[in-house]
């Protein structure tokens, strides 16, 4: 991994170049962008449409989105009309604030169904960690520097856990709600929950729950690699399901004995698929058994808003949540109950361009 790093680094420092100030006012002028969508990243499309197309198996295979799960039109229509189906996502109500060996943290997680579109159900969840016990601090040097390289390690994936904590929250909610229908802001299984032994237990529970959980991924800049060049590959009009996830996930982690036995023991089977309903690709989890009922669903609840073609339910508990939202109000609450108590300690947390 380290040398395709240091490849990676090596192009950039071989392809770059100086540029007037004025140069990104009209990049049109700029001729190595369609130079390298059309000499590689076309290139690439090409190889990867070829493999789609050639691929045909029950878990992998190309379908059109408009006519895949007709089927299931009628039953699906009446579980939105008759609010048999929810939508959670959540967001940062206190986003990370650390002090010396604290952090603190608070998230919201809003439900609705089609019955409770303009009343939510929000659950809200603060929490606080410790890096180290005070007692383990030496007073000697060595051990002093040792401990905080140690830390500041820790604290690097401060934002992992901060997310991971907010998964678990949502899934909790996924559980408890009526719904047997369930739509989720982004993949069903997360990288950060099933390295956590209580995030594996946390999927025990859901999938005994019975219920339908379907998993939109709104943006696949940040998906794995082959959701993206897949997706990117795809047509107007044209779904692909792409590969099951256990097998992905143990390939992943395979070297993993604790994880990759409990992705295999993981009863069903459940799908990674890209679709580009419109002009823009997106990408949904659910069980292979689901995929109709899902695909129905995406395709009838879809926003009207252009490029945004992702389930009407999970676009409006998302505005619910950003409209209810202050979280810059209520770091700014924090930080002022920390300088109350000691003063010189918040203000070194806060942010210096508060006092601009």
């Amino acid at each position: 991994m380290s040398e395709n790093i240091e490849g990676i680094f090596d192009s950039a420092l071989q392809n770059q170049r100086s540029v007037p100030e004025t140069f990104f006012l009209d990049l049109s002028a700029d001729k190595t962008i369609a130079q390298n969508l059309h000499q590689s990243d076309e290139a690439v499309k090409r190889r990867i449409r070829q493999f789609m197309e050639s691929t045909n198996s029950p878990t992998q295979f190309l379908f059109n989105f408009q006519t895949y799960g007709n089927d299931y039109d009628e039953k699906v229509a009446s579980d939105l009309v008759n609010g048999r189906i929810a939508a959670i996502d959540s967001t940062d109500v206190l986003p990370i604030t650390d002090l010396m060996n604290t952090s603190f943290y608070a998230v919201g997680v809003g439900c609705i169904t089609s019955r409770i579109r303009h009343s939510p159900e929000f659950v809200f969840t603060t929490t606080h960690t410790s890096y180290t016990k005070p007692n383990e601090i030496a007073d000697n040097d060595e051990n002093l520097f040792s401990l905080c390289d140690e830390l500041d390690n820790i604290r690097q994936t401060k934002g992992s856990w901060a997310t991971t904590f907010r998964e678990y929250q949502e899934r909790e909610v996924a559980i408890a709600c009526e719904s047997q229908t369930v739509l989720l802001d982004g993949p069903i299984f997360t990288q950060n929950l099933i390295t956590q032994h209580s995030g594996r237990e946390l999927y025990s529970r859901m999938m005994e729950t019975g219920k339908r959980f379907i998993g939109v991924i709104k943006d696949l800049g940040s998906s794995w690699a082959i959701s993206r060049w897949t997706a990117m590959s795809l047509e107007r009009e044209e779904g692909f399901v792409l590969c099951p996830i256990q097998e992905q996930y143990q390939r992943r982690f395979g070297d993993i004995r604790s994880i990759h036995n409990w992705i295999g023991g993981l009863s069903g089977q459940y799908v990674r698929v890209v679709y580009r309903p419109a002009e823009k690709a997106f990408a949904f989890e659910c069980a292979l058994e689901d995929l109709p009922y899902a695909v129905s669903l995406l395709r009838q609840d879809a926003s009207p808003t252009i490029n945004h073609e992702i389930p009407l339910l999970l676009e409006t508990v998302d505005s619910h949540l950003r409209g209810s939202n202050n979280s810059q109000a209520i770091q700014h609450s924090f930080y002022t109950e920390i300088q109350r108590n000691n003063y010189r300690m918040g203000v070194d947390i806060t942010n210096e361009r508060n006092y601009r």
